[in-house]
């Protein structure tokens, strides 16, 4: 009997084509629908999971099925689906990149990159070609539009061809995937590129850092107690270097060891870290903010009483906020931005201001540098490995008009060894003590101990765009 229905099956299969098979599914489909405008909401509903439409996909590709049995051999991007999955995918679902979305096995990639209709994913940090591409520049478009209406305030244009959101992970329920996208005329037509950014990584204590090489195990007691201070830091690097893992490190440091309920004002455009769902006891404000209204949320968020005001992602107006709330006295101001010259980020933020908002270059500096008291500069290696590469103060001598870094704590790739410098100036000593005398005595200490077996030579860098400046 099973092989008589077989043969009737393959009487009745029309199409061995999987593709042309789809179009004739789709126009069956849609035959049956009141507009256009139904398959992005679906296609929508159905990325984020929804019960609902990815049963109604379901039940309306079997129904096909039933009517038009299909004979062909699927496409190598689905042979580890069956006929229903790989219509879905293909269909309304994420294409023939389905696997880094749902199968555990790619679970640790942190990237994966779509441009025109090719796609690459890391792998051990590294980009490598995916096995498949999608089927058509139409189908990445229709891809494209659906992952857009995930945020309605996210306008995608040839007046605003660039954007940025984030999506739920559905490998990783609680976490979220970070996606950027350029369509023409940002780049050329047929050069769509859509990037997507996996957090794999859990909050790490220092000692788990150490544990991956990013810092040494003989610093962990320093590195405590500098974050026990409140400083106002910044955390520097090129994109993948773990800026804002390791924020969320120190950031995580602080409130382990306090014992009082800290505030923690938390200010994104784009939400990426996890210390909220994580941190419990303490008054964690996460904060959502455009950029056109991040100046004036950042001033009201001061009203709730922050201990701590962390900026995942530091570019223009982010500056802005930084530079006001370092001049009125706030400590525990922390962000993460993108360069690798520690020296020259405070000119970097004053520019920042000075493009956005004007007025004098001399004057955004000096707020600048009143703000800014330490930096750490990461940087990504190969195969996934990060380091902290420097970390150092931020000195200003006013009368001498004189800006430079001074590092405590340089890495030394000729020796595979990190190397220290004992000196803190007077100035942020006391602004140290001020906030934690106990944790100011216990950075002192340890950084002296390092340094005298490991000591650092010439641990001063100029900046002359910011001495320039001065002088100017």
């Amino acid at each position: 009997m099973f092989l008589l229905k077989a043969r009737v099956l393959q009487q009745k299969a029309g199409e061995s084509d999987f593709y042309a098979y789809l179009e004739k599914m789709k126009e069956h489909i849609a035959g049956k629908m009141e507009n256009d405008d139904w398959l992005i909401d679906l296609s929508l509903r159905a990325l984020l999971g929804e019960r609902e439409a990815v049963l109604f996909a379901l039940n309306e590709i079997e129904k096909f099925l039933r009517e038009n049995p299909y004979s062909g051999v699927l496409p190598a991007a689905y042979q580890c689906l069956d006929v229903t999955g790989a219509l879905f995918q293909e269909w309304i679902g994420y294409g023939p990149v389905w696997a880094w979305f749902t199968d555990r096995a790619w679970a640790n990639s942190a990237k994966l990159q779509i441009v025109g209709d090719q796609c690459f994913v890391s792998v051990s940090g590294e980009y490598m070609p995916y096995p498949h591409r999608f089927a058509s520049l139409e189908r990445v478009e229709q891809f494209r539009r659906t992952l857009i209406r995930h945020d309605p305030k996210v306008r995608l244009d040839a007046q605003n061809p660039s954007a940025e959101l984030k999506i739920d992970d559905p490998l990783w329920p609680g976490r979220f995937l970070r996606v950027a996208v350029w369509v023409p005329p940002r780049v050329w037509d047929g050069f769509t590129t859509i990037t997507f950014r996996r957090q794999i990584v859990e909050n790490m204590s220092l000692e788990d850092q150490a544990g991956t090489g990013l810092i040494p195990h003989e610093a962990v007691p320093m590195l405590r107690a500098l974050a026990l201070t409140f400083p106002n830091l910044v955390i520097s690097g090129p994109v993948e270097s773990g800026k804002t893992t390791f924020a969320n490190t120190l950031v995580g440091e602080l409130l382990a060891n306090a014992d009082t309920a800290l505030g923690v004002v938390m200010v994104e455009k784009h939400p990426e870290s996890t210390l909220p769902f994580t941190v419990k006891g303490h008054r964690f404000i996460p904060i959502r903010a455009q950029e056109k209204e991040l100046m004036d949320i950042g001033i009201q968020s001061l009203r709730h009483d922050p201990d701590v005001v962390f900026m995942t992602e530091m570019r223009w107006r982010e500056w802005m906020f930084f530079n006001y709330a370092g001049e009125k006295g706030y400590r525990g101001l922390i962000g993460t931005y993108h360069t690798k010259e520690a020296e020259d980020i405070p000119y970097q933020g004053a520019f920042a201001v000075y493009a956005e908002a004007g007025g004098n270059l001399r004057g955004h500096l000096v707020s600048t540098l009143k703000s800014c008291e330490v930096v750490a500069v990461l940087e990504p290696l190969r195969h996934g490995r990060k380091k902290l590469v420097r970390l150092c103060e931020i000195r200003y001598d006013d009368n001498a008009g004189r800006v430079y870094a001074h590092d405590w704590m340089r890495w030394d790739p000729g020796t595979n060894e990190w190397r220290y410098s004992a000196s803190v100036s007077e100035k942020l000593y006391r602004r140290m003590r001020f906030a934690n005398e106990e944790a100011t005595q216990s950075f002192v200490s340890e950084l002296k101990k390092l340094a005298a077996t490991r000591p650092l030579d010439g641990p001063v860098t100029e900046s002359y765009k910011s001495n320039a400046v001065l002088k100017g």
